[in-house]
């Protein structure tokens, strides 16, 4: 295994390492802060407020990103195989999009995975000129 299959596998790993505990924080996080008429003020999580089902897809759908990136990134940099880079790719532009779209909300919280998707992405283009040589 090469440096370049390393770094790959472990930025891949680190993604999803990174953005499962952000994800948990959007949902489970004093992320929403209120104050009463009465002079009353607390915090509440993402499910005390109320989710919509579109939010709630849109949270799975970033959870199969993440699971992608992690899944494909160490199968890529093991087996070196075509489809494994196509997922990995394509799981890494669902986490990007989606984070972009949800930077003003909850996106801030999955920002620190996104660069590492997108390290394990490069790395793969890497590891496939590396394994033509």
């Amino acid at each position: 295994m090469s440096n370049l299959q390393r770094l790959e596998a472990a930025c891949g790993l680190v993604a999803a390492l990174l953005g499962f505990p952000g994800l948990a924080f959007a949902l489970f996080g004093p992320v929403y802060r209120f104050e009463s008429s009465s002079g009353q003020s607390g915090t509440a999580n993402l499910l005390q407020v109320g989710i919509q089902p579109s939010a709630l897809i849109a949270l799975c759908i970033l959870s199969l990103g993440l699971i992608g990136v992690a899944v494909s990134a160490v199968v890529h940099s093991r087996t070196g195989g075509r489809g494994w880079r196509i997922v990995l790719w394509i799981a890494t532009a669902v986490i990007v999009i989606l984070t972009l779209l949800s930077l003003p909300s909850i996106g801030v919280f999955l920002l620190p995975s996104t660069p590492f998707a997108l390290l394990a992405s490069t790395f793969s283009l890497g590891t496939r000129r590396t394994a033509l040589s």
